[in-house]
């Protein structure tokens, strides 16, 4: 799976590494991995800079529809994102948009600045 995931039960959060192409199919179920861990209100950091997106706009939109159900399932955590590729940030940019009534997601270019955004969101700092 292009998607490759480590989970933290004691401190709530899971770190992620996408690797060459990734599909809506990996997508899912990433998320379908983490509503099986009951991860899903964990903070999670995904490094995607190595990563080859192979989504459209209108699986961006799917994805959205996907967030929303599992959210009414459970909470879901902050996630931070980080990319290499102006593709990469335009598409999770339009994610980030869309579900900004759902969850937070935000994404990122540099690596500090995504854990910095992640550590002051979880220590309660309330900001975007």
């Amino acid at each position: 799976m292009p998607i490759l995931s480590t989970i933290d039960h004691e401190h709530s959060e899971i770190r992620a590494v996408a690797v060459g192409p990734v599909t809506y199919a990996d997508v899912e179920s990433h998320l379908q991995q983490e509503k099986a861990w009951k991860s899903l209100s964990y903070r999670e950091f995904i490094d995607g800079r190595g990563a080859g997106l192979v989504l459209t706009p209108a699986d961006v939109r799917r994805i959205v529809e996907m967030l929303r159900s599992l959210s009414r399932e459970s909470k879901l955590g902050r996630t931070a994102i980080l990319v290499s590729t102006d593709y990469a940030y335009g598409l999770m940019r339009m994610l980030e948009i869309l579900v900004e009534d759902v969850c937070q997601i935000r994404v990122f270019r540099e690596e500090q600045e995504a854990r910095a955004w992640l550590n002051a969101m979880s220590a309660g700092n309330s900001s975007k």
